[in-house]
């Protein structure tokens, strides 16, 4: 069903604000929003009350803390809080010290939710002249190449460049689903792709309950991508105090946020015009029978701002009722 944007907010805040604060709220309602009017549905209103791992599902212990490490490294102690709280707070940390400092690291830990779609937390970081790189650590499901035992998480890895007009994003999960698509495709009853992931005896599945019992595969099925998610288990889950491979469960979800300034090698302003020059090469560069060429990150804001335009947005029948539902208590 065609649903107002005005709408679909009023009913994300009206669910929220039965646990959270309204600046809270709205924090984690932007997050959603730009996952469901991106086309990363995955990490929209799916993950509002879907699952254990849900945000209405969550009991909180306390405020998110920031504890400072150093000068240019800081780590937020979720207290329980959902991801897509406390990923908007380490981004704009992040931003700030990379303002002062050129550079800024913010590691996360004990949050139980995904932060959402980084995508959202790129754009605003390379829209204020930085790099950022961010990558999220999540409960295990993926396995080495040519295990079954689910040891790492989905474990996106994402980039945002400043250019002009707008930043380049690359955000892509190293494994071939992310458990957000699993958990829309079994509300929807519906199956997922092939060879994407096993069942607990290590066949291959279509269906996404079995799969959430077995595992994920990495996104190419080989070493490269495995050992990928092994380092975002290192980076985003060890290093700052989350779990990493089961091995401590109490440390919750990890995330990394980096951001820092162009200028530390260049000039920002020749920066993005290199970067445009770059991305406009690849653009315009030679493909089959006239093929176009696909420039990430371009369709994601594309898909937003299409979105916006409309005011309207297209949402599954029961997905929808599911939210009026949540939003009344």
């Amino acid at each position: 069903m065609k649903v107002k944007i005005t709408d679909l907010e009023r009913l994300i805040l009206s669910s929220l604000r039965k646990k959270y604060s309204e600046a809270d709220s709205q924090l984690m309602a932007d997050v959603l929003l730009f996952g469901q009017l991106s086309g990363k549905t995955s990490h929209g209103i799916v993950r509002l009350f879907v699952g254990n791992s849900s945000i209405l599902s969550q009991t909180p212990k306390g405020k998110p803390e920031i504890i400072v490490k150093s000068k240019i490294s800081s780590i937020i102690i979720g207290n329980g809080n959902p991801g897509m709280l406390v990923g908007p707070l380490a981004m704009k940390e992040a931003i700030r010290i990379a303002k002062k400092e050129k550079i800024g690291f913010m590691g996360t830990k004990d949050t139980h939710t995904s932060s959402g779609c980084l995508s959202y937390y790129l754009e605003k970081i390379a829209s204020e002249n930085l790099i950022g790189i961010i990558i999220a650590q999540s409960p295990p499901s993926t396995p080495v190449s040519g295990g079954i035992e689910p040891l790492f998480g989905t474990n996106p890895m994402s980039f945002g460049i400043p250019s002009d007009p707008r930043p380049f994003i690359f955000d892509m999960a190293t494994s071939a689903i992310s458990f957000g698509a699993l958990l829309k495709a079994k509300t929807l009853g519906q199956k997922i792709p092939t060879n994407v992931a096993i069942d607990k005896y290590g066949d291959p599945t279509t269906d996404p309950e079995e799969a959430m019992q077995g595992a994920t595969l990495p996104f190419d099925n080989s070493y490269k991508g495995a050992g990928l998610a092994m380092i975002v288990e290192i980076l985003s889950g060890l290093w700052p105090g989350a779990d990493f491979s089961g091995l401590n469960e109490q440390g919750g979800w990890g995330n990394l946020f980096v951001a820092f300034n162009p200028n530390l090698l260049m000039d920002v302003k020749e920066f993005k015009e290199k970067v445009h020059l770059l991305l406009e090469k690849a653009r315009h560069s030679k493909t089959r029978e006239g093929a176009t060429v696909r420039i990430p990150g371009e369709h994601t804001l594309d898909k937003r701002n299409e979105s916006l335009k409309l005011g309207m947005i297209d949402i599954e029948d029961n997905l929808y009722h599911a939210l009026q539902k949540a939003s009344k208590g």
